[in-house]
């Protein structure tokens, strides 16, 4: 019989030291407050003692004793908790500098930063205080590794938890997974992570940006998040360089992690035989010279300028990244149709960005291929196989149950966001960006645009969206299910 005690101190313990790991995070945000000499460095300062405080207050009485036995509903309970209390606190520093007076705003920004999503409401960042610049672009590099893999690599305080709240974190389908000693696993990943930002942020350094606006688009790039220091965002600089550096690490941090692992360690054969990964570039380079022809016709323009705008959009948008150096939503309804289909396949499974994953869309499509196969010859045997092993039925299930969730939740937040009122096309945009944490949107919510005209209910709606998303459905949403609160 499991010890109710036993349960809840883990749950306690785990999201307690994850706030007093956010905490540090708010403390380097505001001593380069206080460097700059920004108004918001009190309000940085004191979200960070209250965040510490917090978790300080929920860790201690727990205690330190490490769990032996711990099950699935403990993991998933302490993550969805954890990315809950995370963006909670992380909206503190806008809220209490006076920098976003709501806190259904702040709470937004919050949550679209920890989930990579990028949707903001700002609609002046250029004017925004250091201290919170940065701390926006922190929040999206925590989220980009998965605070909980992060808390893992730094502190294996959790015993035998460890394992579990990984497979929380990162549910869904994925492959390469370092099962055993996950602790070692979380490591390695933080390290690759680690190395990559530094990398980011040295080749934009080089380019136009200062040493600032580098370090900030070093964290988001990497973390496909796409928070930026300049309303304009990448486009404010103008530079092929800088747009060309973004690209690069946009889809390094949309491919499996362990397959970036695996090519650092020289593994090269390995790396570029991965089934996802060859069909991620090749929607790459499919949708870009799709939509660099469609503009080139259409608006009589360059070719190679035309391609240099697509490829941009195109895999901004497909890692989920939502940087910008154009509106695609300004490029007509074609464009708008591949954008919309790029925002559901997007990057793919083990890596920092959201949405469906390229490995679900290639896994549905040669269920389907089998599937006439099974029809012709209804007594064979004949699985989906990727990257020549053969996918487990359960598998299949799974991810055909996640797909059919995926959309079910996507028009039921389309269906809610235009009873409150919203434009038909602005809604769909927004259920889809947010639950695919892309960022853009439609409309008044595009590119260039922000989501600080909707209701404070639509905001408090897709933060709940963004985070199912980021959570990829199931961590979430099992905790509404009778089955999960039985013994």
């Amino acid at each position: 019989m499991r010890k109710t005690g036993l349960y809840w101190s883990f749950i306690l313990r785990t999201t307690g030291f994850i706030l007093v790991l956010e905490s540090f995070f708010m403390f380097i945000s505001a001593a380069l407050s206080y460097y700059y000499h920004g108004h918001d460095f009190q309000g940085l300062l004191l979200s960070g003692a209250i965040t510490l405080g917090c978790g300080l207050g929920i860790s201690m009485p727990a205690g330190f004793k490490k769990t032996a036995v711990i099950g699935k509903r403990e993991g998933y309970l302490c993550v969805s908790l954890t990315w809950i209390s995370v963006a909670f606190f992380g909206a503190l520093p806008f809220f209490l500098s006076r920098e976003i007076p709501s806190f259904a705003d702040a709470f937004f920004e919050s949550a679209s930063g920890i989930t990579t999503t990028g949707a903001s409401i700002l609609t002046d960042i250029d004017s925004m205080s250091k201290g919170l610049l940065l701390w926006r672009s922190m929040m999206q590099w925590l989220g980009g590794i998965g605070i909980v893999v992060f808390s893992l690599a730094l502190l294996p305080l959790l015993g035998g938890g460890a394992a579990q709240l990984f497979d929380a974190e990162s549910t869904g389908l994925t492959h390469d997974k370092f099962r055993p000693r996950v602790t070692q696993m979380a490591k390695r990943l933080w390290f690759t992570y680690l190395g990559l930002t530094i990398l980011a942020i040295v080749f934009l350094y080089l380019g136009p940006m200062d040493l600032f606006d580098a370090v900030c688009h070093g964290f988001s790039t990497i973390s496909t998040g796409g928070f930026s220091t300049k309303q304009a965002s990448i486009a404010h600089w103008h530079s092929v360089y800088t747009e060309l550096v973004v690209i690069i690490f946009m889809i390094i941090g949309a491919i499996n992690f362990s397959l970036l692992y695996f090519l650092i360690r020289g593994e090269f054969k390995r790396f570029f035989k991965d089934e996802e990964l060859r069909w991620f570039l090749f929607i790459i380079v499919a949708a870009s010279l799709t939509v660099g022809i469609y503009l080139t016709v259409h608006n009589d323009s360059n070719f190679l300028d035309s391609l240099r705008n697509s490829s941009f959009q195109v895999v901004s948008i497909l890692t989920t990244s939502g940087f910008s150096t154009d509106d695609f939503t300004l490029w007509g309804p074609f464009c708008l149709f591949i954008f919309i289909f790029l925002m559901f396949v997007c990057g793919c499974a083990g890596s920092t960005s959201g949405g469906l994953k390229t490995i679900r869309i290639v896994v549905l499509i040669k269920n389907t291929m089998c599937e006439f196969s099974r029809l012709v010859h209804p007594r064979a045997v004949i699985p989906v196989r990727l990257n020549n092993s053969a996918l487990a039925f359960g598998t299949v299930q799974r991810l055909l149950a996640f797909t059919f969730l995926y959309i079910c939740i996507i028009f039921a937040s389309w269906g809610i966001l235009t009873f409150m009122g919203i434009p038909f096309d602005e809604a769909l945009g927004a259920s889809v960006s947010s639950i695919g944490n892309v960022g853009p949107g439609f409309g008044s919510m595009s590119s260039f645009g922000s989501y600080s005209g909707l209701p404070a209910l639509a905001k408090w709606c897709l933060s709940l969206l963004m985070i199912i998303g980021r959570l990829e459905i199931f961590t979430i949403l099992i905790l509404f299910t009778p089955n999960f609160w039985k013994e």
